[in-house]
């Protein structure tokens, strides 16, 4: 075959009996899905920021930790429970992507891969009348705002912890205000001299007074840091 292209249409040369052309304006129709290429390299770029942070302050931040080991240490399983549940999200459009892609295309045995959650009703639909159908306006709405509520319906886990890394920041800052104000309780009646008592040793009980309050103020500030950063 010898072609040429005229505008608007092809035209072969010694063209065989029984050829048919193909139109170029159907030459490329190729279903073509974009991924979520960009919002993933984003998150990696906001880990790696805060990770390289975390790294240039760590023996700050394993004291913060250290003033209440269990507290803060929930917080930032947490923090990390809540960023794998980010990555995970993505992932999911990932696969939904690739799986009406590879439907869309005719891929071999695309038919038999079980469809994402996100989008069980166009699946449903897709394989009831075929890739190559044609959706109605109705249609199309009622399957966009069922994917829209799923998609809606995975981000409430992620605003679930955000709120829960919150909840925790403040419940340290009042358990610690808890355990301050006896401390200080406790350092004031102990000041009290007693009989054959020196100066020295009420100075003792002024200082371990001292010690139990700003242990339990450590754990206030601590957790209320940690949960309000890992929220952020």
């Amino acid at each position: 075959l010898l072609g040429s292209w005229q505008p608007g249409a092809m035209v072969a040369q010694n063209r065989p009996t029984g050829t048919a052309l193909m139109d170029p304006s159907k030459a490329d129709e190729t279903p073509y899905f974009s991924q979520p290429i960009r919002q993933i390299v984003t998150m990696l770029v906001a880990v790696a920021l805060v990770a390289a942070g975390a790294w240039v302050i760590h023996d700050t931040v394993i004291g913060i930790i250290a003033t209440n080991p269990l507290l803060n240490g929930f917080i930032a399983f947490v923090f990390l429970l809540g960023v794998i549940t980010c990555f995970w999200q993505v992932f999911i459009l990932v696969q939904s992507v690739s799986w009406i892609e590879g439907f869309a295309r005719h891929e071999p045995g695309a038919e038999a891969v079980t469809p994402p959650r996100l989008l069980a009703p166009l699946a449903q639909l897709l394989r009831s009348r075929g890739a190559r159908m044609q959706i109605s306006a109705s249609s199309s709405r009622s399957i966009q705002e069922s994917v829209a509520t799923r998609i809606d319906e995975a981000r409430d886990i992620t605003r679930y912890l955000v709120n829960l890394l919150v909840f925790l920041g403040l419940l340290g800052t009042f358990y610690g205000l808890a355990t301050t104000v006896p401390a200080v309780v406790e350092t004031i009646r102990s000041l009290t001299p007693q009989e054959g008592e020196t100066g020295m040793q009420v100075f003792g009980k002024l200082m371990t007074g001292l010690e139990s309050q700003l242990g339990g103020m450590g754990t206030a500030f601590s957790s209320s840091h940690l949960g309000l950063a890992g929220s952020l």
